[in-house]
């Protein structure tokens, strides 16, 4: 849980009559389905039917969501009456209080702000303790919220309105309670930011409690295995920072499409017009937003564009689809080549552009380096932090007072387009670049010749099970090499970090997207390592820290530094 909450002992909730629809969901938005379901004990069959249906119970998918909810909960409740619960074995946490109503306002204090952002509130009868979760509140706050959703040993409820505000998690920059015209005013329906009221010193506090959880909850790791975690480093824009977005939209329904041809033909204004943008709270509906404030602001003029050019558009649609809008500089006449490289002393006050052909290339700059990818391919979406980013990673391989042998050469795994591969080589004699994906390796490759690198780098596509498979021949050895390791967010598989122990480098930084995948992976790597070292060489988890790429929301990504240890 947030250390930046209140006492979570709160009065009994109050019962009120529910003559408001709700603002941010709806009794049937959907649940998320977990990949891997894991079926717990049937309740009674539904009757009516010859073939009989049984209700089945799943837990969510470890490191998800919902299991990063269910860990808050357990936190907020007491993880020794949540044992207890479970331990009954009568199924009673899927059971809510018989005085929590479905369809039913009440009121509550908050208690305990969860990871993803969203109040965590008690509600208590006969002994039986309860979570009530709820978008846009924050701990202290005295809310009225409408139950739409029970699930285990909590129910889901949409945000009705505030009756008492706390300040302790308000008065940011994008809070309009206090400042009207300041952040978003999509705040509250849009699903996309969850913080942006909140004072961005205590966002990133939010974001190191978050990391610290992690490790805490999945790393597996005793408590002096893992260092202190270091604070957050922040973004050095928190407003229209975003480089890509990717609003959608829904088909025209059926119903409205004859209406809608007459219309057009009678040049008449239409009666339905499509809604374009993000997801809303809960999910299940888009919400129509003009302008998103966290985006760059080629993108929202360019967004203007697309918008209208949907509505005008709109009935050649068959189904819903998904826009994209990426910031990109315009490509450079002439191009950099391997004989002409990228010139570091070139302007970088060119106007951007927005791209929207996913296929089409951007190109983006990140300190002395030129990159160029597909639009629709992966690059981080915050331009303004990539070099901290990476002078902090270039500084945690390289840390002042270094005693430990040095690193010559550098092998960056799941390297996309080459960025770190490409930022940090100026700091060792070689550098491999790593991918199963062969559209990845051709656009890292590129983009090394671009800037001149292309005698210093080399770029191998591999197999999932022979990921550093080609690296003995090139010159890369475990003895003389720092791995980066920056994975998608289901982080990395064993057969990954099996081959990684065998390769046994100087030294590992894993940049993540997702702590608690991340938190796994290196307790498995640094408890692994002791093993097979057998008391000759292991790995230390040296340092950990949360970088904030995503200001007003509750993400997070995480840098962990590995060192080798051997004895002597």
């Amino acid at each position: 849980m947030s250390s930046l909450h209140t006492p979570t002992g709160s009065p009994a909730p109050k019962k009120v009559r529910a003559d408001e629809p709700p603002m941010n969901g709806s009794s049937d938005a959907p649940s998320a389905a977990p990949a891997k379901a894991q079926p717990k004990p049937q309740q009674k069959p539904q009757q009516g039917k010859a073939k009989r249906k049984r209700n089945k119970r799943y837990l969510p998918d470890p490191y998800s969501h919902g299991d990063i909810l269910h860990r808050d909960i357990a936190d907020f409740l007491g993880k020794e009456y949540v044992d207890g619960v479970v331990a009954r074995g009568d199924e009673s946490e899927w059971a809510a209080p018989e005085g929590l109503e479905l369809q039913t306002v009440y009121e509550l204090r908050v208690g305990a702000m969860g990871r993803n952002g969203d109040s965590i509130s008690l509600f208590e009868e006969d002994g039986k303790k309860w979570a009530i979760v709820t978008p846009m509140a924050h701990p202290g706050d005295l809310i009225r919220a409408k139950v739409w959703k029970h699930d285990r040993f909590h129910s889901v409820a949409d945000y009705v309105e505030t009756l008492e505000y706390c300040d302790d998690l308000r008065g940011g920059e994008g809070d309009r309670r206090k400042f009207p015209e300041a952040g978003c005013k999509y705040f509250g329906v849009c699903g996309g930011c969850q913080l942006q009221d909140v004072p961005y010193t205590k966002q990133l506090e939010h974001k190191k409690r978050t990391v610290d959880l992690a490790y805490q909850r999945y790393s597996g790791l005793e408590s002096g295995k893992v260092p202190a975690i270091l604070d957050t480093i922040g973004s050095p824009k928190q407003w229209a920072y975003r480089t890509k977005i990717t609003p959608h939209f829904d088909a025209m329904p059926k119903a409205v499409r004859a209406a809608h041809a007459s219309e057009e033909e009678a040049g008449n204004p239409p009666s339905w017009v499509p809604k374009i943008g993000f997801n809303t709270i809960g999910g299940g509906r888009v919400a129509d937003i003009e302008e998103c404030v966290i985006a760059t602001g080629v993108l929202n003029a360019k967004l203007t564009e697309e918008r209208q050019r949907i509505r005008d558009t709109i009935a050649t649609f068959k189904r819903g689809a998904t826009l994209l809008l990426r910031d990109s500089l315009p490509a450079p006449d002439p191009l950099p080549t391997a004989e002409n490289p990228f010139d570091p002393s070139t302007p970088t006050d060119t106007a951007h552009i927005a791209i929207t052909n996913h296929k089409q290339q951007v190109y983006e700059r990140v300190g002395d380096f030129l990159f160029s990818f597909a639009a629709g391919s992966f690059f981080q979406n915050n331009n303004s932090i990539l070099i901290p980013l990476t002078d902090y990673v270039k500084a945690a391989i390289f840390p002042p007072g270094m005693t430990s042998k040095r690193p010559t050469h550098l092998v960056d795994t799941y390297c996309g387009s080459g960025l770190f591969g490409i930022t940090l080589s100026p700091e060792f004699e070689r550098v491999a670049g790593v991918e199963i994906s062969q559209d990845s390796i051709t656009a890292a490759k590129a983009n090394a010749e671009m800037n001149g690198l292309g005698t210093k780098t080399t770029w191998l596509c591999g197999k999932a099970e022979d990921i550093f498979g080609g690296l003995a021949e090139a010159g890369f050895g475990g003895d003389h090499s720092c791995v980066v390791i920056d994975p998608p967010r289901k982080g990395c598989d064993t057969p990954f970090l099996e081959q990684l122990l065998e390769f046994r480098p100087l030294t590992a930084v894993y940049v993540s997207c997702n702590v608690h995948t991340q938190a796994r992976d290196i307790g498995w790597f640094v408890n692994e390592s002791e093993k097979r070292g057998e008391g000759k060489w292991r790995y230390e988890l040296e340092s950990l820290r949360g970088f904030d790429l995503f200001p007003q929301t509750a993400h997070v990504e995480s840098v962990g530094v590995l060192r080798l240890v051997e004895e002597a």
